[in-house]
């Protein structure tokens, strides 16, 4: 799969299924970002980084989940907790690709 902002940003808003020991999570992608190049050579990919909220019910831990989304299939990705812009309400994760 080539990984690229154009497959992601129509997707911001909808949400992707993490399967989890403890069953399924819905979260939501917020934010999709390329990320800057500096010295990559041009036959690497640009860098992208995906934004997801999810409740606060359940914490994922970092680690490399099965996420499915209905436009992407099934991809196994890491994915990190982050700070959250609202603590109180929502958790955030992020995906990076390199």
């Amino acid at each position: 799969m080539n990984i690229t902002l154009e497959q992601f940003a129509p997707l911001v808003g909808t949400n992707f299924t993490i399967h989890t020991q403890a069953g399924l999570i819905d979260l939501q992608l917020i934010e999709a970002t390329e990320l800057p190049r500096r010295n990559r050579p041009e036959q690497f990919r640009t860098p992208l980084s995906l934004i997801f909220t999810g409740p606060l019910d359940i914490a994922l831990q970092q680690d490399t989940y099965l996420v499915e989304h209905p436009a992407l299939g099934q991809h196994q990705w890491h994915l990190v907790p982050i700070l959250s812009d609202n603590p109180a309400s929502n958790l955030h994760y992020q995906i990076l690709f390199g």
